[in-house]
């Protein structure tokens, strides 16, 4: 878990009088009671993973529900903008807001569309499992008699660990034979670790505090 934090910040009681804890150690017992309320009991060093994970699942659900007109994405952008401020109260590494989340994609495609010789188009692909389970993404493909479709094979970008000192890797996706309804399927292709979680980088890191 990262340890910059903003001192900054002085909290104080209803009747005025300065909050005698330290200020990290404060936010966390807000944080982890309200968590409490929800059920769910965090220790103060599982605060930093919880809140990624969150930003995570909100992030793959942002990239799935985009392209439906009739759903509405205004709950995963305000959540992740939430997420992202709360982690910079509490000084953790950041997480992307939704805008940065569709940079991120739009970088990605262009990425994937290197692997390509010629590509001419366009075509929506979605994840079946694994990390980025749900999401859907847009990226080139060719049209090319015999070779048309996306590349056979994706890896996407994944890390594990402590946010501060993640270990990163990829996930190797392997495409189903035919498109569905015009959308390709894949379906993770090898063993990777069980806590290994999306690595949606920022264009930037900030200028002060966690990277990104």
């Amino acid at each position: 878990m990262s340890t910059t934090h903003n001192l900054s910040l002085q909290l104080y009681a209803q009747d005025g009088t300065p909050v005698p804890q330290a200020v990290s150690e404060h936010l966390l017992d807000l944080t982890r009671d309200v968590y409490k309320r929800a059920g769910t009991h965090l220790a103060p060093g599982d605060v930093d993973i919880e809140l990624a994970e969150v930003a995570d699942k909100a992030a793959c659900s942002l990239l799935r529900d985009r392209w439906n007109d009739d759903f509405p994405i205004a709950a995963y952008t305000e959540l992740l903008t939430a997420v992202a401020a709360l982690r910079a109260v509490h000084g953790f590494d950041p997480t992307p807001t939704a805008p940065e989340v569709l940079d991120w994609a739009e970088r990605l495609g262009n990425q994937l569309g290197e692997q390509l010789e010629a590509p001419t188009s366009r075509c929506y692909v979605r994840f079946l499992d694994g990390p980025y389970r749900g999401a859907v993404l847009a990226v080139p493909q060719s049209l090319r008699m015999g070779d048309m479709g996306p590349a056979t094979t994706l890896t996407l970008p994944i890390a594990w660990g402590d946010t501060a000192d993640p270990g990163h890797g990829e996930a190797r996706y392997q495409r189903s034979p035919a498109a569905d309804g015009g959308t390709w399927l894949y379906r993770l292709d090898g063993d990777i670790r069980e806590d290994a979680r999306p690595h949606i980088t920022l264009r930037s890191a900030p200028a002060e505090g966690g990277r990104a």
